[in-house]
């Protein structure tokens, strides 16, 4: 068996070369991921807004079914009415609140981008549309 001998004088650690490919490639995973980091606050706000949507469809739906005065509903206060809720004043359900429980301001809005008022059939349609 030959005996090896290793140099002392040579120093551990990384070259320059070496050094410099792992820095080029954490710069393109880096340029590769931080757009897509960007876009995924705009996808969870869109998803909490559809959420929302649906939400006060239901709820505002259920309340009409159950009996609940619609008189007062337009496009542009479904979603306060949904939070403040709604009472049915007659049949099964009279007395009881359908509400969708607290929103905060500024998802009210984006909620409302989904939603629309049918006066002639009297319902709360959700859209969410090609978003």
């Amino acid at each position: 068996m030959k005996n090896i001998k290793i140099n002392p004088s040579r120093k551990g650690g990384f070259s320059l070369v070496e050094m410099l490919v792992v820095i080029a490639i954490i710069g393109i995973i880096a340029a590769i991921a931080i757009p897509n980091i960007g876009n995924l606050n705009q996808s969870a706000k869109d998803a909490t807004a559809k959420r929302n949507a649906q939400t006060v469809a239901s709820v505002l739906n259920a309340a009409i079914a159950a009996g609940a005065d619609t008189s007062t509903l337009t496009s542009t206060n479904i979603v306060t009415t949904a939070i403040t809720g709604l009472t049915p004043s007659t049949g099964a359900f009279s007395g009881k609140l359908f509400t969708s429980g607290p929103i905060n301001p500024t998802e009210q809005s984006a909620a409302l981008d989904y939603l629309t008022w049918d006066s002639t059939n009297k319902q709360v349609k959700y859209d969410p549309g090609s978003y």
